[in-house]
């Protein structure tokens, strides 16, 4: 769902990169990056995992030309991949504008393609959204390697609604531009001609604390935007977390660990936010049944990174002073990450 932001003549739209695992999502985002005018981009957020796949979101806010005398900033987001992660895919789908489907040519990845696509058809469904009227292209990734699928081929198992396609090599950055301007093409269409396709949804919440706590217009952000009074409060200190921070509710009652970080990291309160999602880790890691009782095997059997785990831990005993945004996000990812895999076991 498009946000207008008066103050800062301002259209912001969400864009999501979607797809099976390893098809080449995050890869994209990083050409998208790497191509286009610093003066235009916001930072790029990669929180990955083991294997170096991305678990939550990668964030870029990108500047475009005006549309309507307003100007038009994206914001681009991956989804993971695999089906594991599928709470957070929908959470990180929520309120999107349109959608880039990133396919794996190779012949093996047919059946994690249309699961993908699938699931893709699925959330949005459930969020009143119809898939074949929806703003999506489709980008047919690695056709540099042998084997790959004809795109005829493709095409037939894949793009039911006869959306724009785009043959891609995302670790080479070809066709990956041309791709992100056709689907703010049909984005910037869609915002213009308010099709009846989707049902009303709620504002949509920030889909991680790096969005909840974008820069300002000072430091190149954008204002916080205004949607008269059903705009998503901001977080109140010393209250309870905003609505907008919304992966304590992915846990249910077990959510309040990661309320609390969250509203410490918009509350720019970053060293006390390491020392909480270290303590939150280490309390879920204690409660693990495990024959090694050292935190090495406890950590080994909910399959998190030991050199992640040893560097939250020394983030946590540094001073507060010399403790940053980023060191918090870190320490978000993991408590995130280990509070995800714990509830598999």
């Amino acid at each position: 769902m498009s946000i207008v932001n008066p103050s800062a003549r301002e259209i912001t739209a969400k864009v999501v990169y979607y797809g099976p695992g390893l098809s080449g999502k995050t890869t994209s985002l990083k050409q998208v990056y790497a191509g286009i005018r610093p003066e235009t981009r916001g930072q790029l957020i990669s929180l990955s995992t083991e294997g170096d796949r991305t678990l939550f979101f990668d964030f870029l806010p990108v500047k475009i030309e005006p549309v309507g005398g307003l100007g038009l900033r994206l914001q681009l987001y991956t989804v993971p991949g695999q089906v594991f992660y599928d709470a957070t895919r929908k959470l990180v789908l929520n309120g999107a504008d349109g959608v880039v489907f990133v396919a794996d040519s190779q012949p093996t990845a047919t059946d994690a393609n249309l699961e993908s696509m699938s699931n893709l058809e699925a959330n949005l469904a459930e969020m009143g959204i119809d898939l074949a009227s929806f703003p999506m292209v489709l980008q047919y990734n690695k056709r540099d390697l042998p084997g790959a699928l004809p795109v005829a081929e493709l095409r037939r198992r894949l793009n039911r609604f006869a959306a724009p396609e785009f043959e891609t090599v995302a670790n080479r950055g070809e066709g990956i531009l041309t791709a992100l301007r056709e689907i703010t093409r049909l984005v910037v269409k869609d915002l213009r001609s308010r099709q009846p396709h989707r049902s009303p949804l709620r504002p949509r919440a920030p889909a991680s604390p790096a969005e909840a706590h974008a820069p300002g217009p000072e430091a190149g952000g954008r204002a916080p935007a205004s949607q008269g009074p059903a705009a998503t409060p901001p977080p109140q200190a010393g209250g309870r977390p905003s609505p907008g921070l919304s992966f304590a509710r992915l846990f249910g009652d077990k959510g309040g660990r990661v309320a609390e970080v969250e509203l410490l990291v918009c509350e720019h309160s970053y060293g006390l936010a390491v020392r909480r999602a270290a303590e939150g880790v280490a309390e879920l890691l204690s409660g693990l049944v495990c024959p090694d009782q050292g935190i090495a095997g406890r950590a080994l059997l909910l399959g998190l990174d030991g050199r992640e785990l040893l560097r939250l831990f020394r983030l946590a005993a540094q001073p507060d002073g010399v403790q940053s945004e980023r060191n918090a996000l870190f320490a978000l990812h993991l408590l995130l990450s280990a509070m995800v895999k714990a509830e598999a076991i």
